[in-house]
């Protein structure tokens, strides 16, 4: 007796009824979508909250070596040096003014 068909036919209708569970439903798409944005806006609400008029200031590391990144909200700019003391020289020049 042949049951090869029989077979095929379940691993068909079980192939389809896994896929059916891996594939996300239209309200979770709509969920991760929207945590996603309210996450990012989330974010950015806090961040234009605390930061005003505040340096922000992060270290970059490169495989020629690492350098210091300074925002200055007020004028908009970004300014990069090679070495925190340069860094703290323009940041005490920025004061001065």
């Amino acid at each position: 007796m042949n049951t090869y068909p029989s077979n095929l036919q379940e691993l068909e209708v079980k192939r389809r009824y896994l896929e059916r569970l891996w594939q996300p439903t239209p309200i979770q798409k709509i969920r991760q979508t929207s945590s996603k944005w309210l996450h990012s806006a989330g974010q950015w609400l806090v961040k234009s909250l605390t930061e005003g008029d505040q340096l922000r200031i992060w270290v970059k590391e490169t495989k020629q070596g690492n350098y210091w990144c300074v925002h200055d909200p007020i004028s908009g700019k970004h300014n990069r040096f090679d070495s925190e003391d340069a860094m703290r020289i323009w940041i005490e020049q920025r004061y001065r003014h």
